[in-house]
């Protein structure tokens, strides 16, 4: 305080008299903090000691571990047990924001059989050798449902207490999300391909339009010297027996790349989708038809930025490196710069390996985690 008031050009007398001691004292430790002998800083230790030690903070970090889904009160009910000297809810709640323990919602992710992981584990060490140069001959491909209106939890509000039916604090629901449109869509490092307007669902007839008059083109285009290779997924409209001939006809002209099942992690057009969905949702006004819909998605997609899909084009080897550290499991992380975006993805219960694909080339990056983003907008 004596520092402080010197400070802001109180004298000596004026500061003996607001700190209430001799202009002695005053003199003495002002100059003593000029000559660098006293610091002006707060005490470190100062206040009573916190209710629960570094000891307890270990045992609430296992209780946490044991069971992830513990509510407050039942991590205080298993601290107290034993305890000497009891400790309450804001106690705990306290500590565990302390410790990072955060409440989140649970990673949505493809359940993954033991088969799963090892055809995962063996695709990423049969291709662990190719860099991003033989990856930018790959062509990625998917289809994703993108509805009219839903909320999942994503977005969150604050609000007092007494507002809690305030018509800006409600999300309101229709039945079945007000309808839904089914898109397909292609890209490669090169270049966007086309974003198809599906009518209904995918099957075999309407895929095997798709790959006749959009993906033989764009592969001969883009590729014209029969090096390209087409990625997708193992749907079951992809593995029909006529799609499988029409690949045979083609194989001349392109190859066809062996996908394992249930890792849409591995494919970077998972992230252009919801690229999509967070632009037309921060659209004013919103879509309010299923046509006003699909031309918002067509808008957004021819304005992806190209640093955004060729990065992730480039992010594939760290991805495999993920999968390989993570021996096939779905629990992997990895880090790419994409598009400029202000939020941060969700959290994963798990960290098997972290990876970087280059030197960050912004602030603004995205960490994924898991394989289809738990907290999607769209329904595939």
């Amino acid at each position: 305080m004596i520092i402080g008031f010197r400070a802001k050009g109180g004298s000596i007398s004026e500061t003996a008299e607001f700190v209430n001691c001799s202009r002695a004292a005053v003199v003495k430790v002002y100059r003593a903090w000029q000559n660098g002998t006293v610091q002006n800083q707060r005490r470190g230790k100062c206040g009573a000691p916190r209710a629960i030690d570094d000891r307890g903070e270990r045992r609430l970090r296992r209780c946490v571990r044991a069971d992830r889904r513990a509510t407050v009160e039942q991590l205080t009910t298993k601290m107290n047990q034993g305890a000497t000297k009891s400790v309450s809810q804001s106690t705990i709640q306290r500590t565990l924001l302390r410790l990072g323990l955060r409440s989140r919602r649970l990673v949505r992710a493809p359940m993954l059989t033991a088969v799963h992981r090892r055809r995962r584990l063996e695709f990423a060490r049969q291709y662990s050798s190719w860099t991003s140069t033989e990856w930018r001959q790959v062509a990625f491909s998917d289809e994703s449902r993108f509805m009219l209106h839903r909320t999942d939890g994503r977005w969150r509000i604050r609000r007092e207490t007494s507002e809690r039916n305030h018509p800006a604090t409600i999300a309101g629901t229709v039945q079945a999300g007000g309808g839904s449109i089914m898109v397909w869509g292609m890209f490669s490092w090169h270049s966007l391909g086309s974003l198809i307007i599906v009518e209904g669902t995918m099957d075999q007839y309407k895929y095997a339009s798709v790959l006749a008059d959009h993906v033989h083109p764009y592969m001969r285009i883009v590729f014209p010297q029969d090096d390209g290779i087409f990625q997708q997924d193992n749907a079951r409209c992809h593995t029909a027996a006529s799609v499988r001939a029409w690949f045979e006809e083609h194989q001349d002209e392109f190859t066809v790349l062996p996908w394992p099942a249930n890792s849409p992690d591995l494919n970077p057009i998972e992230h252009l989708w919801d690229h999509l969905d967070r632009v037309v949702r921060a659209m004013d006004p919103q879509p309010r038809n299923l046509a006003q819909l699909a031309t918002a998605l067509e808008s957004a997609w021819l304005n992806i930025p190209e640093n955004t899909f060729r990065d992730l084009c480039d992010s594939l080897p760290a991805r495999l490196a993920a999968v390989h550290s993570a021996k096939g499991s779905d629990e992997i992380t990895y880090q790419v710069t994409v598009f400029q975006s202000p939020d941060v993805y969700c959290s994963s219960p798990a960290v098997a390996a972290s990876l970087f694909t280059k030197p960050m080339q912004s602030k603004k990056t995205m960490l994924l985690f898991k394989s289809c983003l738990s907290n999607r907008f769209r329904h595939s």
